[in-house]
């Protein structure tokens, strides 16, 4: 199954609302100044992807889960997830199975404070001091974390859920059988997509506003990356 994560480096200084209904703009409007401009654009990115994949003009209805996960109210739309780092927002969503997504910006005291919030395994450890850039490392297992424990509708803490295997390119979820992890470092950004069941293709876009969506990569499980910051983690059986 396809899936497709988006990014925006959001430019403008006031968003362009038209895709969003009067109840969703009012309702960003009641939440703090930097929080109501990434929750609007998010919604803006996630519209326009929305409208250009499907042909819907208007975003439909979100609830909220649960778990705290957002969703839109009909089972028959795809699968979402939101993430922002800096002034790069994302949206990665599916027609099947589960999504989620992180985007860092790479900061080496955010990456030892990322640290300290969620230890890191023995092996985590092993495989960070193998790496040429420690910190740079951190922060991208930290942000594939991230990304999976999204896509399980689960917070920072909930680190004994998932296990890590960077080395062998594995992770192990108690919850779901069957999660994939493919992430990145581009630039000064670092993305994490984690899909359940395992990807078969992530279809990457760039967002520019007065040029629409431009797709600049196509990724799948069995290909070859060029990039030497690429992962891919895959499942392990169930521990017995």
């Amino acid at each position: 199954m396809a899936c497709h994560f988006v990014r925006w480096n959001v430019t403008e200084a006031e968003p362009d609302t038209h895709r969003l209904s009067k109840d969703v703009v009012l309702a960003a409007n009641n939440t703090a100044p930097k929080l109501r401009k990434t929750l609007l654009n998010s919604q803006i990115l996630l519209a326009e992807m929305m409208f250009y994949l499907y042909g819907i003009p208007t975003l439909p209805e979100i609830i909220t889960l649960p778990n705290g996960k957002s969703s839109f109210a009909s089972s028959d739309l795809p699968n979402f997830t939101f993430a922002s780092a800096g002034t790069t927002i994302g949206v990665m969503l599916s027609s099947e199975g589960h999504v989620g997504l992180e985007l860092e910006i790479l900061h080496a005291h955010r990456a030892q404070a990322d640290s300290q919030q969620s230890p890191l395994s023995a092996v985590e450890q092993m495989w960070i001091s193998m790496q040429n850039d420690p910190l740079e490392s951190t922060s991208q297992l930290y942000c594939i974390r991230q990304s999976a424990l999204k896509l399980l509708g689960q917070s920072e803490s909930s680190t004994n859920t998932l296990t890590l295997h960077p080395a062998s390119g594995r992770l192990r979820s108690s919850i779901l059988p069957d999660v994939q992890v493919m992430s990145d470092i581009d630039g000064a950004l670092t993305w994490a997509c984690a899909h359940a069941p395992a990807f078969s293709t992530l279809l990457c876009w760039q967002y520019i506003p007065a040029q629409g969506f431009i797709r600049t990569q196509i990724l799948s499980p069995q290909q070859q990356n060029d990039s030497p910051h690429f992962m891919k983690l895959t499942s392990l059986p169930p521990a017995k």
